[in-house]
Order: structure tokens, then sequence, then C-alpha cells
């Protein structure tokens, strides 16, 4: 089913309102990155980092070539290089004694000879320490002879003073990598967060596109609902889901199509008995026209008649009779025709319903069906609460309060216990003449 155009802008306006915070936050991470670089990669941090570097790989330099100079200066000594290489070990071990004590760096002090044998050696009491030292051994030979002897000297210095400079280019190195590559780090950094942006938007098309197409689909049935009701059905509603104020514009559509409904069968109740007063009215009014006119001719032929033929004269006073009585049953059959076609006003008054039936029943008790309401003449009162049959009133226990027109309402019992009466009368009638 293709979207509607509610649907659409919907979505359209849920997809807006998540590109223009994702696009601001995007311009705004690029513009901090950007000043970020500004601030940490400036020519002159770069600058400052590899100046510090190179003044302390100058200042590591020197210690190893002081210590280079200090063990050329210990090889330089006429007295231990001649004692060296007469290999005399006394003499080479009181010059150790003596040289030492001068070099606060050195760790050991040794005399080898080509064959690498130890001929004198002196150190400090203690080897280096791997975790705060660091040593450095340098080798001078003693002597200018096919079999020079070698002096081994073994410096320490603080492993912090050496570490730093290790430390320091390997961050500085790092830093220049970082910097090399910055726009190409920036680049992927604003590519995963303009990604993360995009999947961003797609959830909220996708979940706009939902929350929409359920709206509108809503809509589309109440809409639809409302064109069949234009065209004239009533009986259609509209399904009532979730607790929204769709959920209760349907339910109000829906009691308002109810009500509508009874309205119609109202109004089209009124519209029969509308036609049937006028029916009503028209008949009695065409039945009571030629009434009058015949009553008095029959009359007027009964009155002038001077004859003494005894049985014509008994057959005008039965037919004048005759006339006389179908006119008045004609009569009263107009007006119950007139009455029907002018429906009386109710005149409502507070009443108890149990005690106004309580009185109707005492009243039926000793009604007469008066020759008026049939053709069957007057019936015996036994008929009512006695003889035969047994009218039988339940009354309610507690007050009914109710607003009722009395007289109306009285008329319409009489008018049921009645029918009721004389229909049971003639099936039981019936019954005995079928035997």
């Amino acid at each position: 089913m293709m979207p509607g155009k509610s649907e659409r802008r919907l979505a359209l306006a849920l997809l807006v309102t998540s590109i223009v915070p994702l696009a601001a936050a995007i311009f705004v991470a690029n513009s901090l990155f950007s000043l970020a670089a500004d601030v940490w990669f400036t020519p002159d941090v770069g600058q400052q980092l590899d100046r510090s570097v190179d003044i302390h790989n100058k200042y590591v330099k020197a210690i190893k070539d002081d210590m280079r100079h200090q063990t050329d200066a210990i090889s330089a000594d006429e007295v231990l290089r001649e004692a060296a290489v007469k290999r005399n070990t006394e003499l080479i071990e009181v010059q150790l004694d003596s040289l030492f004590p001068r070099y606060p760096e050195l760790v050991a002090l040794r005399i080898e000879d080509s064959s690498g044998v130890i001929l004198a050696r002196r150190d400090r009491g203690h080897p280096v320490d791997e975790k705060t030292e660091r040593s450095l051994e340098v080798t001078r030979l003693l002597g200018l002879g096919p079999d020079p002897p070698t002096l081994v000297a073994t410096f320490a210095v603080d492993r912090a003073e050496v570490d730093v400079q290790e430390t320091t280019g390997k961050v500085v190195s790092a830093y220049h990598k970082l910097e090399a590559s910055r726009n190409e780090l920036y680049r992927r950094y604003l590519l995963a967060f303009a990604l993360l942006a995009g999947i961003m938007m797609l959830l909220s098309l996708v979940l706009g596109t939902w929350i929409a197409r359920g709206v509108t689909r809503r809509i589309s049935r109440l809409a639809a609902a409302i064109n069949l009701v234009a065209e004239g059905d009533l009986e259609v509603r509209v399904p009532v889901m979730g607790s929204d104020e769709l959920t209760d514009l349907a339910r109000t559509f829906n009691r308002m199509l109810d009500e509508m409904e009874t309205s119609r069968a109202r109004i089209e109740f009124l519209q029969r008995i509308g036609a049937w007063q006028e029916m009503a009215r028209r008949l009695a009014h065409e039945i009571k026209n030629p009434l009058t006119p015949i009553q008095l001719a029959v009359q007027e032929c009964h009155r002038k008649y001077g004859g003494e033929d005894p049985r014509f004269r008994a057959l005008l006073d039965t037919t004048l009779e005759i006339v006389e009585e179908e006119v008045g049953t004609l009569r009263r059959l107009v007006g119950d025709f007139s009455s029907f076609a002018r429906l009386p006003h109710a005149e409502l008054r507070e009443a108890n319903l149990r005690d106004f039936l309580k009185e109707c029943s005492e009243q039926l008790g000793h009604l007469e069906v008066e020759g008026e309401i049939g053709e069957t003449g007057p019936v015996d009162s036994d008929t009512f609460g006695s003889g035969e049959i047994d009218v039988r009133w339940e009354l309610p226990a507690d007050p009914l309060p109710v607003e009722i027109d009395k007289q109306m309402v009285r008329r319409v019992l009489v008018n049921l216990v009645r029918n009721a009466l004389q229909a049971v009368r003639d099936a039981r009638k019936g019954a005995v003449r079928s035997w």
C-alpha cells in the first residue's frame, strides 16, 4: 500500500528533526577537532619537543663521553701501563687502589691480558642494580706491543636520566607521527561520526514511518467510515485501539453513530406515526361528512310518513333505529380516529410507581369493559380479578420515584388488561366451539 500524504509528511518531519541536530553535532565535532588540532599540534610545541629531546640526547652523549674520557685518563697513567705490560700484578693492584676512588661513577676496574685472563680487579663492592642503574663498559689498550693488556672500566649512571631520553624520544616520535596523520585521523573520526549519524537518521526515518503509518492508518479508517456515513450507512463502526486522542475520537465517533441511529429510528417512527395520523384525519373527515345527511334523511322520512300501515311503520322504526345506532358507532369510530390524529400532550408529575400500580390494581378489580372499546358489548366485572379469569398484580416492595402522566398511563393499563381479557375470553370461546 502506497503511503499517504500525511504519512510522508510526518515521516519527513521526523527525518528533518533528526537531521538538523545531527548535522549541527557533526559541525560542532569538526570544529572541536580543528580547535584541538590547532591547540595540540602547533609548530612551537613540536619544535620545543624536538629541542628538549635533542638537549637530552646531548646530555646523555656528554655523560658517555665523560666516561670515555675518564677511561682514557685511567689508561694514560704511566705507572699502570708499565706494570700492566710487565704483568706486575702487585703494582697493578696498588695503582688501581690509587685510581679507583678518583672516579665516583666507576663500578669496577680490571686489567686483562689478550687471552682474557684477569690480571687485577677493583670494584665498589656491589654490582650494577638493573632496576635503578644503567651501566656502560669502556675498554682501552695499555701498550702498543703485539700482545698488549686491556683496561676494562665499568661505569654506572642513574637509569632515570637515561630512560627519560628513550621515553621522551618515543613520545616525540609518536607526536610527530600523529601530527603527520592528524588529518587522516580526524577524517576517520568524522567518517565514523557521520556513519553513526546516518544510522541514527535511518532509524529515525524507519521509526517515524512506522509511527506515521499507525496514525495515518487509523485516520484513513475514520475517513472511510465518515464517507460511508455520508452515504447513509449508520451501521459502520471504527475499531477502538490504543489509548491516545485518536482512540478517544474513534470512541466518540462510534457513540455519535449510535445516537444518530437511535435518532433516525425515532424520526422514522415519528414519520410513520405522522403518516398514520394524517390518514386517520382524512378518513375521519371523509366518514364524518356523510353521516349527518344520512341520519337527517332517515329521520325526515320517518317523521313525514303519515300512513297507517303498521308493517311499514315498524320497518321505518327499525330502519331509523339501525341507522341511528350505526351512525353513532361510526361517530365513535371517527372520534377514535380523531383522537389518534391528535396525540395527547403528556403532563408529567412526580409520583411513586409502586403506589400508582397499587391504586390501578384496586380500580381495575371493579372495572367493566365499556361497549365503546369493542363490538362485544359490556363485559361482566367478574372478568377482572374474579370468576374464571384471575388478574394478578406483582408490585415492587421498594418505592419507585418516577415522573409520569397518571391519566395516560392508567388508560394504557386499562387497554392492556382489556385486550388480555378479551384475548383469553376469545380463546376459551373458540375452544368451546371446537367441542
